[in-house]
């Protein structure tokens, strides 16, 4: 199996040092290597566009930051980020407009279309390469501020630097889908792992058609989603969910479509996701406070958690009613109905850590009729991607029993107070992504490591939500839509089909779907934008551009007693309970420092409420 994983020869890095990308223009030429050698061949320019993959890639795999701007993740130390509080002005800067990537790309297009001595089909390949680099540049950027400084040449000193931004989200986008467009034209179908093929543009163009028309009210870009996605071939659902983000099915899954490979001759688990996933305990704390049970492996969990999944995150993995044999929540399921009974928050008030976790709005609290552990009605019969995705109370993970009940050995307070010590707050862990490192996951293990880009699954989602969005003005195409979000919903989660047959049962349905799927993939923020830009049946019947619920408010985690009877669903402290969404929101701000740099822009450029 052909490989593109990132290791960069010694001899090769030198040969592209001579383009560096430290600042803007990066004239400066290298004193060893001439451009005219890298460019003279087909493995020397690869060596290029590689190392702009590099530059690239990350864009589309900071799943941590991305997850915390939502409630799918909570950090479990004493904090919340300041971008989902409001606390972000004018002068944040994300990492706008990245010149020095953008110039790469722009190299990659203009070397090799004046190369004497690549061949025409090297030539076109690399062309399209080059294009389908610098759309994923500028469709970060678009997401976060709509208008970009659209650089489609290699400046050189005599160019005037001083440039405008796009006049509108529609010019953008317009550029970002015509690079697209141009690349699936020249990629080739087919290509080494971790390398772009025209099936990773299709995918793009989909998502991009998405945003695009959320934010310019373009609806013809509904259908051109789905012919993008409808073109992609090749690839199919895979049913082993869990695998496509672990060492089992990184290099042999049939979905993933663009990932990009680490390969554990340079790359520690302190380098990877799972660094910060994975919480820190040990026996002798663990018998301190009157946790059990002990580990089989000392230290087997010794990493340094940042973040964890919170109960928001997982209610949306539905249970199938053993009676009716629906997907439904998992308190609204008749096993946990007939074991299980609402009880008044004064009923728990002996189990919060603090009386400012019990929220009248937001908390719910059970006890067990008959016996029944609750863990095990919440659990049991769920959504599959919920057992791959998902460590919760009194299941098995890296071989060890975990309970993370009161008293249990990865409880949120089992090494004393919480908030800190890197244990999970939401007393969840995530699943989803960690590898099977031995002999454990801890600071200079070597480990392979991947990151899912694009897959198949998610292109039909997005063909899904543009068929949803048609369905608003043509109703035959809500069956459609249905059975193709009812694709991943049954092959990956394993659930009965959805049967929604109205606009609005059909988009919760959808809505659901694609949290899970996409969960811890950098997905849902950007979805909730859309749906709210959409509004209406997409956004809790709200007009578009309202407020999004799903962001303007506390995030929740589980506490569940030692004897499983009793449980309540609390509000995240150390500021999580403050989280607020303004419609401004819908775009960050242009950074006020590029605005002040920069003579050809002014504050009236500056986006909406910023």
């Amino acid at each position: 199996m052909r490989i593109i994983k990132q290791i960069i020869p010694a001899t090769m890095c030198g040969m592209l040092a001579l383009q560096s990308c430290d600042d803007f223009l990066n004239t400066e030429p290298s004193a060893i290597y001439s451009e005219d050698m890298v460019w003279a061949n087909r493995s020397t320019a690869d060596a290029f566009v590689l190392q702009t993959y590099n530059n690239v890639m990350p864009k589309f795999h900071d799943f941590k930051t991305e997850e915390l701007f939502t409630m799918n993740s909570v950090l479990v130390y004493q904090g919340c980020p300041a971008e989902v509080k409001e606390q972000r002005d004018r002068s944040w800067d994300f990492g706008f407009g990245d010149f020095g990537t953008i110039r790469r790309c722009n190299m990659i297009i203009e070397k090799a279309s004046a190369s004497t001595t690549l061949g025409e089909n090297d030539k076109k390949e690399l062309i399209a390469e080059g294009k389908m680099l610098r759309a994923m540049a500028y469709y970060y950027q678009a997401k976060h501020t709509g208008r970009v400084i659209w650089v489609d040449r290699v400046l050189t000193e005599n160019d005037e630097f001083n440039l405008p931004l796009t006049k509108d989200a529609a010019e953008s986008y317009g550029y970002i889908l015509k690079d697209l467009n141009d690349a699936i034209a020249g990629l080739p179908n087919t290509s080494k792992k971790g390398r772009i093929n025209k099936n990773a543009a299709l995918a793009l163009k989909s998502e991009v058609c998405l945003t695009a028309a959320a934010y310019t009210g373009n609806k013809a870009l509904f259908q051109e989603a789905v012919d993008a996605v409808d073109a992609i071939s090749g690839y199919q659902l895979d049913s082993k969910y869990q695998t496509m983000f672990n060492q089992d099915g990184a290099y042999s899954s049939p979905e993933i479509i663009l990932a990009q490979y680490y390969s554990k001759d340079n790359t520690n688990c302190d380098g990877t996701l799972m660094q910060e996933m994975i919480p820190n305990q040990n026996n002798d704390d663990v018998k301190q406070y009157e946790g059990s049970p002990t580990f089989k492996t000392d230290f087997i969990f010794e990493a340094w958690m940042a973040h964890a999944p919170s109960q928001d995150m997982v209610d949306d993995y539905l249970v199938i009613d053993q009676l009716t044999n629906q997907a439904v929540r998992w308190n609204e399921s008749t096993q946990f109905k007939n074991s299980a009974k609402t009880v008044p928050l004064s009923a728990v008030t002996d189990m919060a850590l603090d009386p400012k976790e019990l929220n009248e709005n937001y908390s719910r609290a059970y006890e067990s009729t008959d016996g029944t552990w609750l863990n095990e009605l919440m659990y049991e019969n769920r959504d599959k991607r919920f057992y791959a995705s998902i460590v919760y109370d009194s299941c098995e993970f890296y071989n060890e029993t975990v309970t993370m009940c009161k008293q249990g050995n990865l409880y949120r307070s089992a090494r004393g107070s919480f908030g800190n010590k890197h244990m999970p707050l939401t007393n969840y862990i995530w699943r989803k992504g960690i590898y099977d490192v031995s002999p454990r996951i801890f600071v200079g293990v070597p480990t392979d490591y991947h990151y899912v880009i694009f897959r198949y699954g998610r292109a039909l989602l997005n063909k899904a939500e543009a068929l949803l969005c048609m369905a608003k003005d043509e109703p035959s195409k809500l069956a459609e839509a249905v059975a193709t979000l009812n694709q991943t919903r049954t092959a990956h989660g394993g659930l009965p089909a959805s049967t929604a047959s109205t606009l609005a049962d059909a988009w919760n349905d959808y809505k659901i779907e694609r949290h899970v799927d996409l969960a811890l993939e950098g997905d849902y923020f950007w979805s909730l934008l859309r749906w709210g830009k959409y509004g209406y049946e997409a956004n809790h019947g709200k007009a578009p551009n309202e407020v999004i619920d799903e962001l303007n408010r506390p995030a929740t985690f589980v506490e569940i007693t030692k004897d499983r009877q009793r449980m309540f669903t609390g509000v995240v402290g150390f500021t999580n309970d403050q989280r607020e969404f303004r419609v401004r929101r819908y775009l960050f701000p242009i950074p006020q420092g590029q605005i002040n740099a920069n003579s050809a822009l002014s504050d009236s450029d500056q986006n909406p409420g910023w």
